[in-house]
């Protein structure tokens, strides 16, 4: 006898349905294929552990539906079809186990061929109820932030406002009696309470931004960037120029990013003269809108960084700011489903912001 080639040998293991049967059932997955009559022609080992073992004789050859919940076997059947019609589905589902465990499954349903034309679904349903519960943890976890910085934020308001106002009127009433170096000290608490009621305010938004979804409304976006530059009360001035194009998207929530990129360009442009262009082009899917100065950019090593919170590239004794605005941003896109990136740029700083049409947190489908 003489020895196999290995092609010989692989066109045997290949044809070899033990090595298949092997693999199917060591899935750790709950694996299970059904045929156009979603009868379940065969299922791995994890998922007739579901089943009670005295039901497990009744898996194969059966659509074990009346197992279920009448509504969980009406979403069974809806995502059979449509695995069946387009040839793939998948779902995210809470799971009553016949054993009487309740689950939270990601499953996944694919449409396939045998060699003789039959259609059948191969189903793989992965265990994500740990998962899942950290996942809404983290979310309770997060709205409780949300919430405090929402009532610490609103609530330290008042007696700043209050101390601001004491301040402003000792000033003007015995500035010019005060010693020279009291006065240097009193123009330090003005300072510090303007950053504070700065921050506080910075606060308020970002603890806004989650709570309420911005409707989206039709307008004209040179107008719309134009009146936010007019109304920032910063003293530098730069050359604008946008696009003239009629876009649809959630006015509110873009005026709070489009003003906080233009006063980022002004605040930190380092020269008299300059320049900021918006850019907005339109796709089917998104619109694009880049900000591009000319000012003294940010350098590759804080790009990332600078999108976090309280950050900023100098003292805040040398430039005033709550160190939030990029956080602000970035917090909107995302709740948005958008992106902000910082590209390469020979001159200045360039943002670009995505910001899809269709918000894929509201409309999933």
């Amino acid at each position: 006898m003489t020895d196999s080639t290995p092609l010989e040998k692989a066109d045997r293991f290949v044809g070899d349905d033990s090595l298949s049967d092997l693999i199917f059932d060591n899935i750790p997955d709950y694996a299970f294929i059904k045929d156009d009559q979603l009868r379940i022609v065969k299922a791995n080992s994890a998922f007739r552990s579901m089943y009670p073992e005295e039901a497990r004789e009744k898996i194969i050859g059966y659509t074990t539906l009346d197992s279920y919940q009448p509504e969980e076997v009406e979403e069974f059947i809806k995502d059979d079809k449509k695995a069946l019609e387009t040839g793939y589905a998948e779902c995210l589902e809470i799971i009553n186990f016949p054993d009487g465990g309740v689950r939270t499954l990601f499953t996944r349903k694919k449409r396939f061929y045998d060699a003789n034309g039959a259609t059948f679904i191969l189903g793989l349903s992965s265990d994500v109820t740990e998962r899942e519960h950290l996942v809404a943890q983290l979310k309770r976890s997060n709205e409780a932030l949300d919430e405090f910085a929402y009532i610490a934020s609103h609530d330290l308001k008042a007696p700043l406002n209050a101390i601001s106002k004491l301040v402003t009127w000792i000033d003007e009433d015995y500035g010019d009696e005060l010693p020279e170096g009291a006065k240097e000290n009193f123009d330090l608490i003005q300072q510090r309470v303007s950053r504070m009621s700065k921050l506080l305010h910075d606060l308020l938004i970002y603890s806004r931004v989650n709570r309420k979804h911005s409707e989206n409304e039709t307008f004209e976006f040179s107008e719309f960037t134009k009146e936010i530059y007019d109304s920032i009360d910063i003293e530098a001035k730069l050359k604008l120029e946008c696009t003239s194009l009629i876009v649809t998207l959630p006015k509110t929530a873009l005026e709070v990013v489009t003003r906080n990129l233009i006063s980022n360009s002004l605040k930190h442009h380092d020269c008299e003269n300059g320049s900021l262009i918006i850019h907005v082009k339109e796709s089917p899917e998104e619109y694009e809108i880049h900000f591009i100065d000319d000012g003294p950019g940010i350098p590759p090593e804080y790009r990332e960084k600078v999108f976090e919170m309280f950050q900023t590239l100098k003292p805040r004794d040398q430039q005033e700011g709550s160190g939030m605005g990029l956080a602000i941003i970035k917090k909107v896109l995302n709740f948005y489903g958008g992106s902000v990136d910082i590209v390469d740029s020979n001159v200045g700083t360039e943002f670009v912001i995505k910001w899809p049409k269709v918000d894929t947190r509201v409309n999933p489908n």
